[in-house]
């Protein structure tokens, strides 16, 4: 039976941690830009006799030829970055600085024939062609090796910080379990004397509840999220009867959106304890969602009761904001205050593809 050979196209998954960046984005194109512009800097720094009258003329050249070279080079290799993955360091490094001496040596002998074509000045210390090809092309080389060692570099703390953030975030979780635990247990003991079939019910949902919240996935889908959370409001509802409802105002579509397991549960149940359970009188709690292009807003608002204090919810409240700001950075937030009769608790953050994007940027 004759040998085959396996190929493997890595998967967007492991495209998004490859240590080379996609160039063609809007912020790898604006590295690109200041990086041509340094490079001709360099050039001229290092070649130029005399710097003053600063020599214009000679910069604009060496700007265009290092736009150029870089222009070209790196968008081949944004063609094939994806088959690219799948290189060694030193391999990626290799044959994107051959290229990228080939494009300026091809690059460079047009512009000299152009500018002396056209009748325009040449570089203001160029005696020699050769010369100055051999000069370029190892001050670029010294230049790109530097480049991508620091882009591998970079690439290799980003992973170790991700690895922190993960371990951060499972401890922080692991901290607000047990206290879900212990409530839903009560949940249970408060039924079973007064109605066992819904304390078998209370059982199932509970079972399903923990099946999820013990897993080891540090994010889930925001579906996912309200899923558990209504698992945990049809509970409360139970023990809770006709002075509890939710209103739950969400979009239709939350699958796409990522969000840290349990960051909303502990908040409809501090809802719910300072206010329906503190409540005589029927009580709706709102539950809402509002997705745009960037952000994730969530709001949920419980009537104040004559007899709720707040006081105790500032762990589980710390808790979900260390997470949020832990996986998402400063730009996420939670606020909870008092709003006339309401006590209304809000949190957003960016969505997690873009802030992803924003930290690889």
């Amino acid at each position: 039976m004759p040998n085959t050979i396996k190929i493997t196209i890595p998967t967007d998954e492991a495209l998004a941690d490859f240590w080379l960046p996609d160039f063609c984005s809007v912020s790898g194109a604006t590295r690109l830009a200041i990086l041509a512009f340094l490079i001709a800097l360099i050039l001229l720094l290092a070649q130029a006799p005399v710097l003053w009258p600063f020599p214009f003329w000679d910069l604009l050249l060496l700007t265009t030829l290092a736009g150029l070279v870089i222009a070209v080079s790196f968008s081949v290799v944004c063609r094939f970055r994806r088959k690219m993955a799948a290189w060694s360091h030193l391999k990626i490094a290799g044959v994107t600085l051959i290229f990228i001496i080939f494009n300026m040596v091809w690059i460079s002998l047009l512009g000299i024939a152009a500018l002396e074509h056209y009748g325009l000045p040449l570089l203001s210390y160029m005696t020699n062609e050769v010369s100055m090809l051999v000069r370029h092309g190892l001050i670029v080389s010294v230049f790109a090796g530097l480049f991508f060692r620091y882009l591998a570099l970079q690439a290799r703390l980003r992973r170790r910080e991700q690895a922190v953030l993960n371990s951060r975030l499972e401890a922080l979780q692991a901290r607000i379990q047990p206290h879900f635990l212990f409530n839903s247990m009560n949940i249970i003991a408060s039924l079973i004397a007064v109605d066992p079939e819904k304390a078998e019910q209370v059982v199932e949902d509970l079972a399903a509840l923990f099946r999820a919240s013990l897993r080891d996935t540090v994010d889930v889908s925001l579906k996912e999220e309200l899923s558990l959370c209504r698992r945990y409001a049809h509970i409360e509802e139970l023990r809770l009867g006709e002075r509890l409802h939710i209103d739950w105002r969400l979009p239709e579509d939350l699958s796409a959106v990522r969000i840290p397991l349990l960051t909303i549960q502990p908040l409809l149940e501090n809802a719910i304890r300072h206010g329906a359970e503190m409540s005589v009188e029927h009580c709706t709690i709102l539950v809402e969602v509002s997705i745009n292009d960037y952000d994730v807003h969530i709001t949920l608002s419980n009537p104040l009761a004559s007899t709720s204090r707040h006081d105790g919810n500032r762990m589980s409240m710390a808790n979900v904001k260390a997470r949020l700001q832990a996986r998402f950075g400063p730009s996420a937030y939670l606020d909870a205050a008092p709003v006339g009769d309401q006590f209304v608790t809000r949190l957003g953050y960016p969505h997690a593809v873009n802030a992803n994007s924003a930290l690889k940027s």
